[in-house]
């Protein structure tokens, strides 16, 4: 990584662990140690936001280069990790890191002592900070770490590497995303910018393979005048799909997609429960949970006690 890149990263925010991986302290996380709010994937699930390591082992590599992305695009590793670092030592500098940024909270009186202390360990990895950890070739291996460790991982994948999926089948995380980035391929094309040129097949096919993952989760991540439209292609895709949770959420201009997309295209809650409700009828599905702070819906057959891990 350049150092120029890494200082720019470092600045706002990011800490870089090893050559190729990152964390960034959630705004839930912080939240959550004050007692004031958490993540939508607390109330969906049960994560704990203040437990959460928001991280990616590939963090500038990727086939995308999505509008609504808040990477630094200019800077795009079209490619697999090269040299990857080992699991552990990645496992062990998000810890640490993740300890030394918080601890600064301790002096905050508005924090909960109980919440802060859980903090400093640990228990979920969210594999969704930038870039496509798919692209991490170890990434089997860092999987099967983080559980010995009995942490669970949210693994969030843009679907373009297929044989990656395959090869974790021995090796699942405990949830797998796959966004769903547009209705059709036209789209597709316009808005992530693929850097390959069957990556709407590779998507097509990294779909049809989360029927043999744990908990799959197919994720609409929609704006305005760019995605969030022909509902009923979203729709003809989905429906032949074997998934247990879909989620919907408003695209936010934060980061580098400040200068992609506008504030007016982040569409509100009311509008996305529009879209939503839309979808979720031509799926024949509920919508059994949502966030309005994060604007997201949560959608599936039907709710389950098994939806939260955590209690």
């Amino acid at each position: 990584m350049q150092i120029k890149v890494k200082k720019l990263l470092e600045k706002q925010g990011y800490r870089i662990i090893g050559k190729h991986t990152a964390i960034k302290i959630c705004l839930w996380c912080k939240k959550a140690i004050r007692n004031e709010n958490t993540c939508y994937k607390h109330k969906f699930y049960g994560i704990k936001s203040w437990r959460c390591i928001q991280m990616s082992p590939a963090f500038l590599n990727c086939l995308h280069r999505c509008q609504f992305c808040w990477r630094y695009l200019d800077y795009t590793l079209a490619k697999d990790v090269e040299k990857p670092d080992d699991p552990n030592t990645i496992i062990d500098g998000c810890i640490n890191a993740q300890r030394e940024i918080l601890q600064g909270f301790l002096g905050n009186k508005k924090i909960g002592k109980k919440r802060f202390y859980e903090a400093m360990n640990p228990k979920h990895f969210a594999l969704s900070l930038a870039g496509d950890a798919c692209m991490y070739p170890k990434l089997p291996q860092f999987i099967d770490e983080i559980h010995k460790r009995k942490m669970t991982t949210f693994l969030v994948t843009n679907g373009t590497k297929p044989e990656m999926l395959k090869k974790l089948l021995k090796h699942k995380p405990t949830q797998l995303y796959i966004t769903l980035p547009a209705p059709n391929k036209k789209i597709y094309k316009k808005i992530c910018k693929p850097t390959i040129k069957d990556g709407w097949e590779r998507l097509m096919e990294s779909l049809n393979l989360m029927k043999n993952f744990n908990r799959p989760t197919i994720r609409l991540t929609l704006a305005k005048e760019l995605n969030m439209c022909n509902v009923k292609d979203y729709a003809n895709i989905i429906k032949d799909l074997n998934f247990k949770f879909l989620e919907c959420k408003a695209a936010m201009p934060v980061g580098y997609a400040r200068h992609r997309i506008t504030y007016e295209q982040m569409p509100t809650h009311k509008e996305l429960r529009t879209f939503t409700t839309k979808l979720a009828e031509l799926l024949k599905l509920k919508i059994i949970d949502e966030k309005e702070e994060s604007r997201v819906f949560l959608l599936s057959k039907k709710d389950s006690a098994d939806r939260k891990l955590f209690k």
